[in-house]
């Protein structure tokens, strides 16, 4: 089941080249080194991987060889208390429908294997805070990096409709995260920014059988200020 996203890396490299071709556009601009907003927002694009091939667990008898890697969106909001230092809320939701065909096997009690078509459907959501660090500075480009900890939901859904087996598997867990990374801004006026960030993020999640899924982030957007 597992495979290679082909459309997401070429999403991915479409989306650095317009990055770096904005910031090309807007090099001539004056920089405003000693001004730090108090607030500032960012929304973008964000695709979600995992390090391995993990199976799912849908259970102690039940499990199937995928993943959660998705692509969807991360939002988030910087409060900052000095021009190098905020605290951030963040949210990201990844997506991902997969379908296919191959051997399934069920035991009642009996094992059969068969090949059939089979749809397995992911969804991961971390709501995360945290410290983040900016290194502001006479240029345009602002590294950063930040720290963050919460919540992650995960869920899975696998369904084979036979002939000869029939299931609908489903699990969900509320688990702690975290997000280990950072990234850099590219500044385009005195009000937006371009960022483009990437960061670990390990889910703990509540199974004996894998425990801990490593997730990495990627994400690009506009960040507002």
């Amino acid at each position: 089941m597992k495979r290679i996203n082909t459309k997401l890396l070429i999403r991915v490299a479409v989306t650095t080249t317009l990055l770096l071709g904005s910031a090309l556009l807007v090099l001539a601009q004056s920089p405003t080194p000693n001004e730090y907003p108090k607030f500032e927002f960012f929304v973008g694009y964000s695709a979600l991987g995992e390090t391995g091939s993990r199976a799912i667990s849908f259970g102690p008898n039940a499990s199937v060889s995928g993943d959660y890697e998705g692509q969807g969106f991360e939002t988030s909001i910087i409060r900052n208390f000095s021009k190098r230092f905020g605290i951030k809320g963040d949210f990201s939701a990844h997506f991902n429908n997969e379908s296919g065909s191959g051997p399934i096997t069920a035991c009642t009690p009996a094992c059969t294997t068969v090949n059939q078509n089979f749809q397995l459907k992911t969804r991961v959501y971390n709501l995360l805070a945290g410290p983040e660090f900016k290194a502001r500075n006479s240029t345009r480009f602002t590294p950063f990096a930040h720290a963050l900890g919460g919540f992650a939901h995960t869920s899975a859904t696998f369904t084979t409709p036979g002939p000869t087996n029939i299931l609908f598997l489903r699990r969900n867990d509320t688990s702690f995260a975290m997000a280990l990374g950072g990234g850099l801004d590219i500044r385009a006026s005195k009000r937006v920014s371009f960022r483009a960030l990437m960061d670990y993020n390990p889910v703990f999640v509540n199974d004996s059988t894998v425990g801990t899924r490593d997730f990495f982030r990627f994400s690009f957007g506009v960040l507002f200020h």
